[in-house]
């Protein structure tokens, strides 16, 4: 789809003007030379307003596209940021008279603030499920911050002895990748971990163990977990925690403890861990000595992070 961007010639401008002094009309003088009126009148303006017929001096290398084409290219990636500029530059081509590389296609990307990065990973969320987080998120965003000064928030956590997901950088010369100080080591199956059940408020953090209170004055808050919704626990609820909040499946956004999840990650994995037992002392350690201004400011995030889930219609959040 070939498109015309010819400019008018120096002889065809000086004839635009010759007859403007004539006195004859713009609509007049675009019949004469076959141009539109806006083109007429636009040389005319520039006579007047800048004294000169002929085209500002280019400094550099001229633009290979337009600003439309650029539109064009932007919108691509804007409908699908997934595309490759390999693929955007050959649509363009097929479509388009000027020839582009997929260099071309990356500088107009940059040059718009657009920038590839790696997505994000989150828990992948059913659209029933998105529906039910919408839904919870809506009901709950009006609760007075107190609501959530009463509330305790449970849930449970696994630590490997080996194999932590997270990349593990270190400094170091070519060729020394297999120095032992340079190693992370693994074992098959992970190498045993602990299954820890941990929960916090407003106040604090509670102790991290499996013993378990009866909840009189406060609502018990616990995600979906499969093992949540077991029949033992849904029988024993009732009886210990007659307040428990209902909430959606698949809701880590809403539920402040996975917070102290990971920063317990990020510091028991600055241990040499060998063992469950030296595993299970350095988690309670790091445990109890975590800022008490944490799970306040955690708990204080709360009417954030239900707003967060309704700008986004369920879908996962930044939290």
């Amino acid at each position: 789809m070939a498109r015309s961007r010819k400019e008018t010639t120096i002889s065809i401008r000086k004839l635009i003007i010759f007859h403007h002094i004539s006195g004859k009309s713009v609509r007049n003088i675009a019949k004469l030379v076959n141009l539109s009126h806006s083109t007429v009148q636009y040389v005319i303006n520039r006579l007047k307003e800048e004294n000169r017929i002929e085209n500002k001096v280019r400094k550099g290398r001229p633009a290979k596209i337009t600003e439309c084409d650029q539109r064009f290219i932007i919108g691509k990636f804007v409908k699908n940021p997934r595309l490759s500029a390999l693929k955007v530059s050959a649509e363009f081509n097929e479509k388009f008279s000027t020839p582009i590389s997929p260099e071309t296609v990356r500088r107009v990307l940059r040059a718009a603030g657009l920038n590839g990065r790696s997505d994000r990973r989150k828990f992948f969320v059913s659209a029933k499920n998105r529906k039910l987080m919408f839904s919870f998120a809506k009901s709950t965003l009006n609760k007075p911050e107190m609501y959530w000064n009463n509330v305790l928030f449970a849930d449970e956590s696994e630590y490997n002895i080996f194999g932590s997901d997270g990349r593990i950088m270190a400094w170091r010369r070519k060729q020394e990748e297999l120095n032992p100080k340079n190693l992370v080591g693994t074992v098959k199956y992970g190498g045993g971990g602990v299954l820890v059940w941990g929960c916090m408020s407003a106040s604090g953090l509670g102790n991290l163990s499996a013993q378990i209170w009866v909840f009189e004055t406060i609502f018990f808050y616990q995600d979906n977990d499969p093992k949540h919704t077991a029949l033992n626990v849904r029988l024993w609820c009732p009886y210990n925690c007659p307040q428990h909040l209902k909430t959606p499946p698949q809701s880590p956004d809403l539920n402040p403890i996975e917070y102290i999840w990971r920063e317990l990650e990020v510091r028991v994995r600055k241990h040499d861990v060998k063992t469950k037992s030296e595993l299970k002392t350095v988690m309670m350690e790091e445990w109890l000595n975590t800022d008490a201004e944490i799970p306040k400011k955690l708990v204080k995030s709360i009417p954030e992070r239900l707003k967060a889930v309704v700008d986004a219609k369920g879908y996962p959040t930044k939290y």
